[in-house]
Order: structure tokens, then sequence, then C-alpha cells
């Protein structure tokens, strides 16, 4: 999953993968962050890996408290690739195998070709 972060000038709202795999760290920081009277609410999604914060604009900014959240790890994503990457890295690797297949049949004929693919 990549970071989602979207901010308004009342909420900050984060996805990521940190978010979702380390609950405790997470909620650490949620009751931390929860005695701070600029912070109006916070709804923490687990199973989404999402946390939405509002807060007062007046005495709190979201740059400030994005930076927060970045010390902390939470906008940190695993380094996976996705399955859209997945998959145009195999399809790929297929379409290859297939172009070399064909340009060796041409070349050199069927039979010597399968010899030579079979390794």
């Amino acid at each position: 999953m990549n970071t989602y972060i979207h901010k308004t000038s009342q909420r900050l709202r984060v996805r990521s993968d940190y978010i979702r795999h380390n609950p405790k760290a997470v909620m650490a920081l949620i009751e931390q962050l929860q005695q701070i009277d600029a912070i109006t609410n916070i709804k923490h999604k687990y199973h989404a890996g999402s946390v939405a914060i509002h807060f007062d604009r007046e005495e709190l900014d979201c740059d400030s408290l994005l930076e927060i959240l970045e010390t902390h790890e939470w906008t940190k994503s695993d380094e996976k690739p996705s399955f859209v990457e997945n998959a145009v890295v195999n399809g790929t690797k297929t379409l290859t195998k297939g172009l070399a297949t064909m340009a060796l049949k041409r070349l050199v004929g069927p039979s010597v070709s399968r010899m030579i693919m079979s390794f």
C-alpha cells in the first residue's frame, strides 16, 4: 500500500502500511495525541490502516501535526511491490520470452529452437 495523506484545515488523515502493521505503537501515540487540547477527535480504522485526526486550526496547524506523525514513522510504507507492479513485471517477462521464442524459431527452425528453449 502506498502512503495516503489527506489534509484539510481542520483534519488530517493518514493511511499507511505502518499504521496497519504496528497497532500497539499507533495506539500509544494516539493516547498521547488525545492529551493535546487542540485535538478534538481521533478515529483509527485498524483494518484500513487509517487514522483521521480532527483539530482546532486556531491552536494547531496541519503541517505541525503531520511532522509529529512522520517522526513516529506513520507515513512509512512497506517496500513490497504492488499487485500492478508485479503484473507488469511478470507480463513483461512473458512477452519477452514469447518474442525471443518467435525470433529463434524463424532464425534456426522449430526443432533447434525447442532444444535451445528447453535449457
